[in-house]
């Protein structure tokens, strides 16, 4: 069967990165689909979108990707722009916002948020009805496609799986690899079926957790003058999202 890598949410987090790539190397994986958020939060978002580059056949872009594309005058989003320089982010205005293909005769569509947009947020907790709607054609997507049986995204940092068995769906939520917020643990997952092939056969979806290198990544993103540092290192060693931390202080 082939094999495809899903990454996601790097947020320019290289040893995290560094850690994914190499269990992929491990497991003789050639296909990397990267499903946005290279940028943002971490320490060097230059970095990283220079190695997803060389390494990702497909990147899809996603929040933090399209909101650093626009004129601001907030001093943290010009941090960042001023790091990834305007080479980069020209090239992250060409990304797309889906991507479709076919695995062991199911369509399989990739976003990062949802099928409205990069900044539409769709949790696990939400209601069958809006797990259902991942699966619609809209603008975002396209019309021109049959609608997928399988939707994989990222964005929210907490990997999991639904099937939506009365309507014969499998939704998926990659993790992150760079900033997940369910354990300090890097993620990703890996599909397997046979690439590109409309006959029914065997598949599967699994996820993948690795350590990588948490306080090298905090001592980098403490001597380069990330914004928000403090939250950022929270974060990275307890996957506990900022809003959270700031809900927990207030108590």
């Amino acid at each position: 069967m082939d094999k495809i890598a899903v990454i996601s949410d790097v947020h320019g987090n290289i040893p995290a990165l560094e850690a994914v790539l190499a269990d992929i190397r491990e497991r003789g994986i050639d296909l990397i689909y990267n499903l946005g958020d290279l940028i943002g939060k971490g320490a060097r978002s230059d970095l990283v979108v220079d190695r997803c580059r060389e390494v990702c056949q497909v990147i899809v872009r996603g929040n933090w990707d399209d909101h650093l594309l626009r004129a601001s005058d907030n001093p943290d989003v010009i941090w960042y722009q001023q790091q990834l320089g305007e080479d980069r982010l020209a090239y992250i205005a060409t990304l797309p916002y889906s991507y479709d293909f076919w695995l062991s005769g199911k369509r399989v569509r990739l976003f990062h948020a949802s099928q409205e947009s990069v900044y539409t947020r769709v949790y696990s907790s939400h209601a069958y009805e809006t797990h259902l709607a991942m699966f619609k054609n809209t603008p975002l997507t396209g019309f021109d496609e049959p609608e997928p049986d399988i939707v994989g995204y990222a964005d929210i940092h907490t990997p999991y799986l639904l099937p939506l068995y009365y309507d014969q769906k499998t939704l998926f939520n990659d993790g992150s690899v760079g900033n997940p917020l369910d354990l300090p643990l890097a993620c990703y997952v890996i599909l397997s079926g046979l690439l590109d092939s409309h006959k029914v056969g065997a598949f599967s979806i699994d996820f993948v957790r690795l350590p990588y290198d948490i306080e090298r990544e905090v001592e980098e993103a403490r001597r380069v003058g990330v914004p928000d540092m403090d939250a950022y290192a929270v974060e990275l060693r307890t996957a506990v999202y900022r809003g959270r931390q700031k809900e927990k202080s207030a108590l």
